[in-house]
């Protein structure tokens, strides 16, 4: 027979055991309850995530050329260095070219002396032929004089030869009388032949004097065409050497920030069209991501709220980067969408955001309840397996 003190016992520890079931169904009830509540009515957000994402300038990039062939003397490429436009980036050799250069210059200014010459030369000829025609209108006009003073005594001889003549026909004068008469006008006439053939003389030999200087002048005058047409040809030499010596300079199109440049150093050889450079002007900051196209479409709409986590700054330490979708491209390219988005102030950031930084970007495309979203995988899940079990 049992004691009764250990009976007592007996059912004070039955009825703790019923107690303590009670206490772990309530909870477990309360536990189910919650979990319910929290699955029909506590909305959580859904995400995708792509890795190809980086941080870029509003504005496009401007890529830098090459145009010409050459072996580099000077490289000033740091990444991240501020340029502005016009500012030297690389220079290639152009020693040839300078070589060139002052030839030509060399030529060009000893033409200019021998215009100058021939210039004089020129001036010389026409002021002597203006001093040859000076003196040659002196002399004709001093014929015209004698002309004029042989022309008087001419009448008078006439008429005493007349007079002698009408004397001697009436027995009053000699015959003698009358030769000597036409003898002196015969003299008086011959002087004025003379002097009118004098001026004949004098006229035709300036006109061949004229004609002479005129073929000399004329050609100094193309003397001086030639060279100059070779100082021309060798000035328009000048402006072509300094045109590939300035294309052996490249410079900075934009102002900006040099994004990406190629290692390049004095003695490297640069090939037409080599890439050298980008350049990305000052604007806002933007980020780019792509993601696949059941990812983006349908999915992402403007304003979404994203976050950006930077590769090689771990976010529990530097933070991240908020933004927001602003742009969902309508094509994909490649098999990806490409999604712009809005960089937001980010209060806990702990780092300077600059072009070019890689990082992690997770999109908020969706906020529904885990009952929901239970239900929707199970309905994926039974259409699957319908499709797979299909005849």
């Amino acid at each position: 027979m049992i004691p009764s003190a250990f009976t007592k016992t007996l059912r004070s520890l039955d009825g703790t055991r019923h107690t303590g079931t009670f206490l772990r169904l309530g909870a477990g009830a309360a536990i189910l309850c919650a979990l319910g509540w929290w699955m029909w009515k506590v909305p959580v957000a859904l995400f995708e995530v792509s890795s190809e994402a980086r941080l870029e300038i509003a504005s496009s990039a401007t890529l830098v050329q090459s145009a010409m062939v050459g072996r580099v003397v000077r490289a000033d490429l740091p990444l991240g260095k501020t340029v502005k436009a016009g500012d030297i980036l690389v220079q290639l050799d152009a020693l040839s070219e300078e070589l060139q250069k002052r030839e030509a210059e060399t030529h060009v200014a000893a033409v200019q002396p021998e215009i100058d010459g021939l210039r004089a030369q020129i001036a010389a000829e026409e002021s002597a032929g203006a001093d040859e025609r000076r003196a040659s209108l002196s002399a004709m006009e001093e014929q015209r004089m004698r002309v004029k003073e042989a022309e008087s005594p001419i009448r008078f001889a006439e008429a005493d030869q007349k007079r002698y003549e009408q004397l001697t026909k009436a027995g009053l004068s000699s015959g003698r009388d009358v030769e000597k008469a036409v003898s002196e006008v015969e003299k008086l006439r011959s002087s004025v032949n003379t002097a009118h053939a004098a001026i004949d003389r004098l006229e035709r030999e300036q006109k061949a004097r004229d004609r002479q200087r005129a073929v000399r002048v004329a050609e100094l005058q193309t003397q001086i065409a030639r060279l100059e047409g070779s100082r021309a040809g060798m000035t328009a030499s000048i402006r072509k050497v300094d045109y590939d010596v300035e294309r052996r300079v490249i410079r900075a199109p934009v102002g900006g920030i040099i994004g990406e440049a190629a290692l390049l150093h004095p003695g490297s050889v640069l090939q037409e069209g080599t890439r050298v450079i980008s350049i990305v002007a000052k604007g806002q900051l933007r980020i780019v991501a792509f993601f696949t196209p059941q990812a983006a479409y349908g999915r992402m709409q403007m304003g979404s709220r994203a976050k950006l986590r930077l590769k090689g700054y771990p976010w529990t330490e530097f933070g991240v980067v908020e933004a927001r979708v602003v742009e969902v491209a309508s094509e994909d390219r490649d098999g990806k969408v490409r999604v712009e988005l809005e960089v937001l102030p980010s209060p806990t950031l702990k780092t300077a955001l600059r072009h070019g930084m890689p990082g992690e970007l997770e999109v908020e495309v969706e906020r529904t309840t885990p009952l929901a979203l239970v239900m929707r995988m199970a309905g994926q899940w039974m259409s699957g397996a319908a499709e797979v079990t299909a005849p």
